[in-house]
């Protein structure tokens, strides 16, 4: 247990620091991070047993054909085969990337989530004190 917490806060680390990189350096455009997670199938299991290949080459030329990069490229142990945390320049772009490697067969689940700064979470906090939210049926009268 003290393992996976260890890692757990070195992830975090190292995040933070890409964070501090890609937001606050003047001379580099600014690109969003993305968080993907998937499962192979058996079949890419099998093949990748019989003939074992590193998959973060394959996934840095995708990103790289796009204008990203990728930051990391994990495998792990539970309902998902594996973890990239990319960089790209816009949704489109990662949306690309993501299409791609779904489209190709070897994946039997594949999931991108955009990751928010913490400033940016806080800029959003800030303007959702101005929307003016109702739940459904708030403002209808009773009969």
């Amino acid at each position: 247990m003290e393992a996976t917490v260890s890692f757990n806060i070195q992830v975090a680390t190292n995040i933070d620091k890409i964070l501090i990189k890609t937001y606050n350096s003047s001379e580099e455009k600014i690109m969003s991070l993305y968080l993907s997670k998937f499962s192979y199938t058996s079949e890419t299991w099998a093949r990748l047993i019989g003939k074992p290949e590193d998959r973060r080459k394959a996934a840095q030329s995708y990103i790289k054909s796009v204008g990203g990069k990728l930051h990391g490229f994990w495998y792990a142990f539970g309902e998902h085969d594996g973890y990239t945390l990319w960089e790209a320049p816009d949704n489109v772009s990662m949306a690309a990337v993501a299409l791609a490697i779904s489209g190709g067969g070897a994946l039997s689940s594949f999931e991108t989530t955009v990751l928010l700064t913490v400033d940016e979470t806080m800029d959003a906090l800030r303007k959702a004190k101005r929307v003016k939210y109702q739940a459904p049926g708030a403002s209808s009268k009773k009969r």
